[in-house]
Order: structure tokens, then C-alpha cells, then sequence
């Protein structure tokens, strides 16, 4: 992290988790993207359950001199908490402080988090025997917001559509708040595989109850279905490249790139007292 003089600083903001396993592979993430970019001040803060705060994170961008913060949400998708809950959060912690925010977009889908899910499932599968059918299932947190089922959508296609050959269907489910449940995704997906293979795919960044909820379900699906091969992809993890792609919304947003790829959303910038002038789409 660069020194007190810097006018320019990137806050990470994570959601927040009562999982310690998760907290601290946020933390990591956080770490390498600011080796990433050892021009700028780098710091981390959650939006809500755990320390440090924005509020703490922006204290300290603002005891380092920062004058403008450029704002990464380590999200995947922009829902209520991309567009609305960490936007509104930050400003009023920078007007306090007198700090300009610009906006990043959010994850989505970067080719490095691409390649990382496939790494996962690869990782899942490896020493399995090949089994036909194989159905795969992409499951998201969920969320309210109406552009959940796209965004995840794009993401698996984009993930797995070509990645096997097109030895495998691609369905979707979510654990809340968005259609099909995860539920309906395992009905499904069971009713297709036959005696065959489904490999669930949680579509995650850090360990938390999400994955719990999952890893439950899956278990509960083995004991209704006990011909089918089930297979569990882990998280994405504090693996680089999470890193990366975070690294590269701020670069983004700093290079004034208007048009995030992969449901990056559109960055804004807002000045102290101006709440007007930032935008989150």
C-alpha cells in the first residue's frame, strides 16, 4: 500500500460474512489486487456484519492524502447491493471526508473469473470417469433484483456453453429470491441426468452460508437419487485471478471506461456535496 501523499485510492468492498473462512479469503483477495496495483492506495471495507467498515476504510484513505477513491465492489453481479446499497454507503462516508468517489463495475463476467470456474469444475471432475449424460448446474445466490437470471445466465454460458465440447446441458438455479429455485434446478437436472452425472456448480466467491445451503441440498439430492453421480464445484476462493479482475474494474473505472464488460454496469463519479452526479446503472 503506498504511502501518505497519494491523491487516488481504491476501496474494496466486500458484502461481509459471519464466516471467518470467508472474511479472511476476502481480505487475501484484497491484498493481492493492491500488488497488483502498488501505484495506489489499496483498502478494504465491508458493507455490513464485520470490521474494518467503509466508513474506517474511507478514514484511512483519507489520513493518506486520497482526495478521490475509486469504488470495486468484490461482487459478481450488479443487483441491490452493486447498485444501490454500497453506492449510497460510500457517499455518505466520502462526503464526510471530502473525498470524490468514482464507481467500478462490478465482477461479472471478467475472463479471468471464466477460467477460474472452469479450472473448478475441472478440479471437481478429475479422476471421475467420463458419464453421459452430464448435466450442469449453475447456481447463483439470488437475488430480487430482475436481471438476476440474465446475469447468471451470461456467466454460465460464457463459462461452459462451448467449454466441453458441448457434451453437457447448462441449467440454472438459485438458492433465493430468483426463479428456478434451487430446487426446481435439481428436479430438473435429475429428471435429464438419468443414472447419469450433475454436477452442481455454485457460482461463488468466498466461503459462507450460501455454500453451506448448497452442499446440504446436494446431499438431500444423493439420498433421492442415488443412481446419478452428484459432483460439487467449490467457490472461486482468494485465488489471483479474482484478483485480477478486480485489479482490472478499477484500472477501468480510472481510465474513465464508461462500459464495464460482462454486467460491469456504468461507472460514475460524484464530488463532495454532489450527490447528483453519480451514477449506478
Amino acid at each position: 500500500m503506498r504511502e501518505p501523499g497519494t491523491t487516488t485510492g481504491v476501496l474494496i468492498v466486500g458484502h461481509g460474512t459471519a464466516s471467518a473462512v470467508g472474511a479472511e479469503e476476502c481480505r487475501r483477495v484484497a491484498a493481492m489486487v493492491a500488488e497488483l496495483l502498488p501505484a495506489l492506495r489499496v483498502e478494504l471495507g465491508f458493507l455490513e456484519i464485520i470490521e474494518p467498515s467503509i466508513d474506517a476504510a474511507m478514514d484511512s484513505m483519507a489520513a493518506a492524502g486520497c482526495r478521490e477513491v475509486v469504488v470495486v465492489p468484490i461482487l459478481l453481479f450488479a443487483a441491490g447491493h452493486a447498485r444501490r446499497d454500497v453506492p449510497e454507503a460510500v457517499i455518505r462516508a466520502a462526503e464526510a471526508r471530502g473525498i470524490a468517489t468514482r464507481q467500478a463495475g462490478v465482477i461479472g463476467c471478467h475472463e479471468a473469473v471464466v477460467e477460474l470456474a472452469r479450472l473448478r469444475h475441472r478440479e471437481a471432475v478429475a479422476g471421475r470417469p467420463p458419464v453421459a449424460p452430464t448435466r450442469i448446474v449453475v447456481v447463483g445466490r439470488g437475488a430480487s433484483d430482475p436481471s438476476a437470471e440474465s446475469q447468471l445466465r451470461a456467466f454460465a454460458e460464457a463459462a461452459f456453453e462451448d467449454a466441453f465440447g458441448g457434451a453437457a446441458s447448462v441449467g440454472l438455479g438459485f438458492v433465493a429470491a430468483a426463479r428456478p429455485t434451487l430446487d426446481e434446478a435439481i428436479a430438473v437436472a435429475a429428471a435429464e441426468a438419468g443414472d447419469g452425472r450433475v454436477v452442481v456448480h455454485p457460482h461463488l466467491l468466498f466461503h459462507g452460508h450460501v455454500e453451506t445451503q448448497v452442499a446440504e441440498r446436494i446431499e438431500r439430492a444423493r439420498r433421492e437419487h442415488p443412481a446419478i453421480d452428484w459432483v460439487v464445484v467449490g467457490r472461486l476462493g482468494a485465488d489471483r485471478r479474482v484478483a485480477k479482475a478486480v485489479a482490472e474494474r478499477a484500472r477501468q473505472a480510472i481510465a474513465g471506461d464508461a462500459r464495464m464488460p460482462g454486467h460491469g454496469g456504468v461507472t460514475g463519479r460524484h464530488g463532495p456535496g454532489d450527490s447528483a452526479s453519480h451514477e449506478t446503472r
